[in-house]
């Protein structure tokens, strides 16, 4: 499929390509022009052209991980005491629309818009053989359930959701200039489009790369979310949980070690992967955005040799801490390690912290084919944790060694999984009254992970915590553990459009610029290994060095002051778009 996606994509830029040289020809029929009467002459060819759609969706700039690590309350550009310079205006809330990734995002989206819309107009051009046939209906919901996501992200990403409508392919160069569409009409518009795709897709696609009823119904479900009605949400949430046709479950057990690995690519938790590869188009460059490979692997892998990365943005403090401190569940038998004296011990982190981040005490989990990443880096200079779910850790010792370069991987990219259904359905039954419920959705994965479950024991043989959660408490968990543990650096800028959703951003901000970390020494167990100083984050005061920098953290202090609910809940409307369509300030 990788290989068809630039043929096609070079097609649909030559259709575009017409040189006029007089009068006369304007009269004429380019030859070199293909109309869509022409090009949708059958369903193989109409095909050729959704897989372009599936092209545009590699885009880095549509997903903006880093980007979102720096905007959230998640990440860190890169050292405390030297940051990396192009994400401090994102992590201090100091973008505005001059910045470029605020233009190429929006234009990225728009490609995947209009891609879609060429797709749906050629199919709407087709005679009626054409359309009684399944494919054109398969290909019609394929269509506009990526055009109703791209208007989805657009709306709850830019400008309070008051973004460009395009329902259809512009005629002529004065269309592309297009005023902007309230809010609630766009929201109403990508629902229309991501219920026909959801009532029309098969459960499951052959090509697990192709989207299914399950990912509509998941997008269905995150938009009534999104708006507090819960109700409705839990429809959908619920069918993407229980409806066995799409073959989706939690991994659990000795599984959950598949996670963000090349050997669980398309694992059965897994919803929509982007789907890459280090084995085709390599002579591309490395900037173009619908190669085959992906450049987040470099981005967040650790910095210099051996592992090749520039860990441009990493784990915020708290964050790493989080995952750090889970309690561990004392039942489940994952948690014993070998004590090194033919005894067990429970392991230094949880599973979830294992498989989520690289940090100083993990002394059991391979990392770049070491035993343990503090046999491979140092964890000093003030990065002290690295997100694991988007490197090749699992399969090289070094992101050097995938391809060419290390800026070409051929990784995929988890965007959504099962338990995002989960935790949204938590939310949706908290939020109803339903507490009991909630805890049963949210015990599930932690179940799964190995860590202490929420509540009063019910008897089963895992450990709980013991407390009587209250709405309140419940919600708060939620929002401040279950979900950034689970879902961090997932989906489309997902932690940042929850805090504002929630309306906490800022207070978020504030309690963490509130909090103190320090970084402790750490002696690895590891034959030949050295101490690793000032690696291991610690809450509170350093005994010994409270004012050095180097020891002692605080983080998003200017966020908290400068956060702004008007400038920057929302992305504004790109400089480019504000500057060449006039239309857009009326």
């Amino acid at each position: 499929m990788k290989t068809k996606i630039k043929y096609f994509i070079s097609m649909i830029l030559m259709v575009g390509a017409i040189t006029a040289c007089s009068d006369e020809s304007l009269e004429e029929t380019n030859p070199n022009s293909v109309s869509a009467d022409i090009y949708w002459s059958n369903l193989e060819e109409s095909n050729s052209n959704l897989t372009s759609v599936y092209g545009a969706m590699y885009n880095h700039f549509i997903w903006g991980f880093d980007i979102e690590a720096w905007r959230s309350d998640l990440g860190f550009p890169k050292s405390r005491t030297n940051s990396y310079q192009k994400g401090l205006p994102w992590y201090e809330k100091r973008f505005s629309n001059s910045i470029i990734d605020v233009s190429r995002k929006w234009e990225a989206l728009y490609q995947v818009i209009f891609r879609a819309n060429q797709v749906i107009q050629g199919l709407e051009g087709m005679d009626a053989e054409f359309k009684s046939d399944e494919r054109w209906t398969i290909q019609m919901a394929e269509a506009r359930f990526f055009r109703g996501l791209a208007h989805f992200y657009l709306h709850s990403t830019y400008n309070n959701g008051k973004i460009i409508l395009r329902d259809k392919i512009p005629a002529d160069p004065s269309e592309f200039s297009t005023g902007l569409t309230d809010a609630d009409v766009v929201q109403d518009f990508f629902r229309v489009d991501l219920e026909y795709a959801y009532q029309n897709l098969p459960a499951q696609q052959v090509q697990k790369t192709r989207a299914n009823a399950g990912l509509a119904a998941l997008l269905l479900g995150k938009t009534y979310l999104y708006t507090e009605e819960y109700t409705k949400a839990m429809v959908y949430l619920n069918d993407v949980i229980n409806n066995s046709a799409y073959g989706y479950r939690l991994l659990e057990g000795d599984e959950v070690s598949l996670l963000f690995t090349s050997a669980g690519d398309f694992n059965a938790e897994s919803i929509f992967e982007i789907n890459n590869s280090d084995q085709h188009q390599l002579e591309d460059n490395t900037w173009d955005e619908e190669s085959f490979f992906t450049r987040w692997p470099r981005f967040s892998a650790p910095a210099g040799q051996p592992i090749q990365g520039t860990a441009y943005f990493v784990p915020s403090s708290w964050l790493t801490h989080a995952y750090s401190k889970e309690v561990l569940d004392s039942n489940d038998t994952r948690n014993y390690v070998d004590d090194g004296s033919g005894g067990t011990k429970l392991r230094n982190v949880p599973l979830r912290a294992a498989q989520m981040i690289a940090v100083v005490n993990d002394e059991t989990s391979e990392y770049y084919q070491a035993p343990a990443a503090n046999s491979l880096i140092g964890f000093g200079g003030t990065i002290f944790s690295f997100f694991k779910k988007f490197t090749n850790h699992d399969i090289v010792s070094s992101e050097g060694d995938i391809a060419q370069t290390p800026w070409k991987s051929g990784k995929n990219v988890v965007v959504y999984r099962l338990a995002d259904a989960y935790l949204m359905q938590a939310e949706c039954l908290i939020e109803t009254g339903d507490l009991a419920g909630a805890i049963e959705h949210i015990n599930k994965i932690r179940q799964r992970w190995g860590v202490e479950s929420l509540g009063v024991s019910d008897g089963s043989n895992h450990d709980f915590d013991g407390v009587v959660y209250t709405q309140e408490t419940l919600r708060e968990h939620l929002r401040h553990v279950e979900k950034p543990l689970e879902l961090s650096l997932e989906g489309h800028f997902e932690r940042t459009i929850d805090l504002r959703r929630w309306g906490v951003a800022k207070q978020r901000f504030q309690d963490l610029a509130a909090m103190d970390f320090y970084l402790d020494n750490y002696t690895p167990t590891g034959v030949d290994v050295p101490n690793r100083n000032k690696s291991l984050i610690t809450e509170g005061m350093s005994p010994t060095a409270p004012t050095d920098p180097t020891v002692q953290l605080k983080e998003f202090e200017t966020a908290a002051s400068e956060y702004n609910t008007a400038l920057h809940d929302y992305l504004p409307l790109p400089l480019t778009e504000v500057l060449y369509n006039q239309e857009v300030n009326n």
